[in-house]
């Protein structure tokens, strides 16, 4: 297959800065493979990425992506060498393939604000992969955190009522 029709990966896949890459659709997929996404079975895919993530995600992912740079599935891994080992069993001669992307943290947060129109939270400014969730409003947006924050300020703290 030419390189010509291969893009580069986007700087944040899923919340996750892509940290290397690499084109594996003509290598061929060596090893049974036991990553389930919605009940189907991944097994060879042609592009891979190894990100690291935004938010409090432990340790590298591995996105296992179709040819526009999907996420067909993830893996987890230790490290990004440990990664890149896992890998090779299933894709025999992809260590020579590697690609680093050389994106820093600034870079990938640009981006990832670019792509969700800067949504964040109106109170605390955290971004929608640092909250379990967030609730859109025309004038505003909230978290979870906020919500409950705001919902215990107007409890009954004792005999006196806050808020008032």
């Amino acid at each position: 297959m030419s390189n010509d029709h291969r893009n580069p990966p986007p700087p944040v896949i899923d919340a996750a800065r892509v940290v290397s890459y690499a084109f594996v659709d003509d290598i061929p997929f060596c090893h049974p493979s036991s990553l389930f996404t919605d009940e189907a079975l991944i097994a060879q895919v042609p592009r891979l990425a190894i990100a690291v993530g935004l938010g409090p995600q432990p340790g590298p992912l591995v996105f296992h992506c179709d040819e526009e740079w999907i996420s067909l599935g993830i893996s987890d891994a230790d490290s990004i060498e440990q990664a890149k080992q896992a890998i090779e069993r299933n894709y025999p001669g992809v260590s020579e393939r590697w690609i680093d992307t050389h994106v820093t943290l600034e870079e990938a947060l640009a981006y990832y604000d670019s792509e969700t129109a800067g949504l964040k939270c109106s109170f605390c400014g955290k971004r929608p992969f640092e909250v379990e969730g967030l609730i859109e409003a025309p004038a505003a947006t909230i978290c979870r955190s906020c919500v409950e924050e705001f919902y215990g300020d107007f409890q009954f703290d004792g005999e006196e009522e806050v808020g008032n």
